[in-house]
């Protein structure tokens, strides 16, 4: 295991010194979130969360080692997607390009580390079900899948931060405990990253709002799935890939169910909308508060139920059969939250 004093205090203070270096970047170059349509926040916000993310996460990285090939790998494919962030930030790139790259960026994940799904696990009782040659394509999928979902979080002030700093926690209790100590500086380094950029994106001791962008929720996205298939993949591996769909479920399971429904009107699955899980809970009356405080205690039951399966050593197919079961449940209920609100309400007149 590394010495992680000096590369988690190098991490945390170029995260905020970035931030305070970017703002006048972000308004010389207009890189800022302007309310209109679906943004409904007050004021024009630098979009530098995740550049400074990036910055604090790549420096703690070298400061551990700069000699792991891994580091520079997850620098490299880094960068890329926070360059692809950034500039849709700023110009609004088609949905075609952003998929691309992304799909690029996973394929250098493949080359340079061997980094990809090789099997499901043991799914059936008969052995590890191996992908062989469909490893690849479904490693490509699944970096994209990441990659969109914790970008589709990012819908209320704290969401995405507090997600993703609930899937580090629970990535490096799964890596510490269970034999991937080298491997766990990743997820130690990207909380404590995203703690200055939280501080600042909640307006805590009076700091200027800020907030990821897309750099920093497909940075988030890639980051995830990164650790993911480290954990899950090697042979050294920290829990059983059925695990890794709990760490992630909130956000893997409202992208999907999201996509379903699109795809079910005829529009394009990647159509923006106010039909996500936080925008739900704000219109049934919660406050931005309240509904983060929500949705991050769901993916906390999640990410727990995960947990206790794999420290249980639950057969992988009962394991996988209850997040389908959530996930047919999670579907239903955003399906017919009005008729169930509805219900409930009139309930008490009767």
């Amino acid at each position: 295991m590394y010495s992680l004093f000096w590369p988690v205090i190098c991490c945390f203070l170029i995260t905020a010194l970035a931030l305070k270096a970017l703002l006048p970047l972000a308004q010389r170059i207009g890189l800022l979130d302007i309310p209109k349509g679906r943004k409904q926040h007050q004021g024009k916000v630098p979009l530098i969360g995740g550049l400074a993310v990036f910055a604090g996460v790549a420096a703690g990285l070298l400061v551990a080692d700069a000699s792991q090939m891994q580091h520079w790998a997850f620098i490299g494919c880094a960068f890329v997607i926070v360059v692809l962030g950034a500039f849709d930030d700023a110009l609004d790139l088609s949905v075609s390009l952003r998929l691309i790259v992304q799909c690029l960026v996973a394929i250098a994940m493949m080359w340079l580390l061997d980094l990809h799904l090789a099997h499901l696990g043991n799914l059936f009782g008969f052995g590890p079900v191996e992908l062989g040659w469909f490893g690849p394509p479904l490693t490509i999928i699944a970096v994209i899948a990441a990659i969109n979902a914790f970008n589709m979080t990012d819908g209320i002030d704290g969401l995405a931060g507090s997600l993703s700093l609930l899937t580090m926690l629970a990535l490096t209790f799964f890596m510490l405990m269970w034999g991937q100590q080298d491997i766990a500086v990743l997820p130690i380094l990207m909380m404590v990253a995203l703690l200055p950029y939280l501080a600042a994106n909640l307006q805590w001791f009076g700091l200027r709002k800020v907030f990821l962008g897309d750099a920093g929720s497909m940075l988030i996205g890639l980051t995830v799935i990164w650790l993911l298939l480290q954990g899950s993949q090697s042979a050294a591996s920290s829990f059983r890939p059925v695990t890794a769909l709990w760490i992630i479920a909130i956000p893997l399971l409202d992208m999907a169910v999201i996509m379903l429904r699109r795809i079910r009107k005829g529009q394009s699955p990647f159509k923006a909308d106010r039909e996500h899980l936080h925008h739900i809970s704000l219109r049934l009356g919660l406050g931005p508060r309240h509904a983060l405080l929500f949705i991050v205690g769901l993916a906390g039951t999640a990410a727990s139920i995960g947990a206790l399966a794999e420290y249980l050593l639950l057969p992988d197919f009962l394991v996988l059969l209850l997040f389908l079961l959530l996930g047919a449940g999670y579907y239903y209920v955003l399906s017919h939250v009005w008729r169930i609100v509805s219900a409930l309400r009139r309930r008490p007149q009767r």
